[in-house]
């Protein structure tokens, strides 16, 4: 249906119209009809023609004025509009006023089809063109959207899904040349689960994924919007703080213990508390990345 060719007669005798319509249906256009030229502008712009026969002259007016108020719309200046003519001599006068083509009355329907099936193939072409195109445009978004979604899932831990220790690596390379321009030390909090072993040994390895996912969750709603947390091993997690020192790490630390410590999980009907170790390195701008690493893990 998308792909039909919409055409809008305007003419006021019927036998013209019974002419025209069953051609343009057998070439499987949707034929529309209108007697009168006073609101066929309006029709126009609410509905999506793609080619107007109009006729020269109509029981409320003339059609060339018709036509003249067709081309004064904007959004319809490329619409065809082929003038179905009284007298030849009235074929200047349709192009002179917007006319893109000319039939001669009494319609001949061999006559008919030969001036308007370029037209209307060529409405069908480009009607099939736009489909193939927006075809192509969602596939493109798709494949878009496919790749960003696996750029990100490349960055983060799957189990956690907060960040992994290479992408937690850049974010460390880029506040260091941040603290380098700014002049303003960040931290680094290292976390660690302690004994997690356990879990997995006790109540299986599901267990085990089950408190490192909830350490994780609880790690992520205690630290700032603008701070970043990341698996960095197994049961080993790490926080950046930027622009943060000694004050700072010791409040986000301090908040995370009392959340471990008053918090239970429960898992399969056995709670278990979690204990969790911690260091941390305040560091600036001057500092290696490897030194950095090997003193705080």
């Amino acid at each position: 249906m998308s792909q039909l060719c919409n055409i809008l007669i305007v003419e006021s005798d019927p036998k013209t119209v019974e002419i025209v319509a069953p051609l343009l249906k057998k070439k499987e256009c949707k034929v529309s009809y209108v007697k009168q030229g006073l609101n066929v502008v309006t029709h126009l712009s609410k509905n999506d023609f793609n080619l107007v026969l109009l006729s020269d002259s109509l029981q409320d007016e003339d059609g060339f004025r018709v036509l003249r108020r067709i081309r004064e719309k904007k959004e319809l200046k490329e619409i065809p509009v082929i003038l179905m003519l009284s007298s030849v001599n009235d074929i200047d006068k349709s192009f002179d006023d917007g006319g893109t083509d000319y039939l001669i009355k009494p319609l001949v329907p061999v006559q008919v089809l030969a001036r308007l099936l370029p037209y209307i193939v060529n409405i069908k072409n480009k009607k099939l063109f736009e489909v193939e195109n927006r075809k192509k445009e969602q596939i493109v978004k798709q494949l878009d959207e496919a790749f960003m979604e696996m750029e990100v899932m490349s960055r983060l831990d799957p189990l956690t899904s907060i960040l992994n220790r290479r992408s937690f690596l850049e974010k460390i390379s880029d506040e260091l040349i941040r603290s380098r321009r700014n002049q303003k030390k960040f931290s680094l909090l290292h976390i660690n689960i302690v004994n997690c072993r356990k879990y997995n040994d006790r109540h299986g390895y599901e267990c085990g994924d089950f408190i490192i996912k909830n350490v994780a969750e609880n790690i992520s709603r205690t630290i700032r919007e603008r701070d970043f947390s990341c698996r960095w091993n197994g049961d080993e997690f790490m926080i950046l703080l930027p622009e943060t020192q000694l004050d700072g790490v010791e409040i986000i630390r301090d908040k995370i213990k009392k959340i471990f410590r008053e918090t239970k999980f429960e898992y399969k009907g056995v709670h278990h508390q979690v204990e969790l170790s911690f260091s941390f390195k305040v560091c600036s701008g001057k500092d290696d990345l490897d030194d950095i690493l090997k003193e705080i893990e």
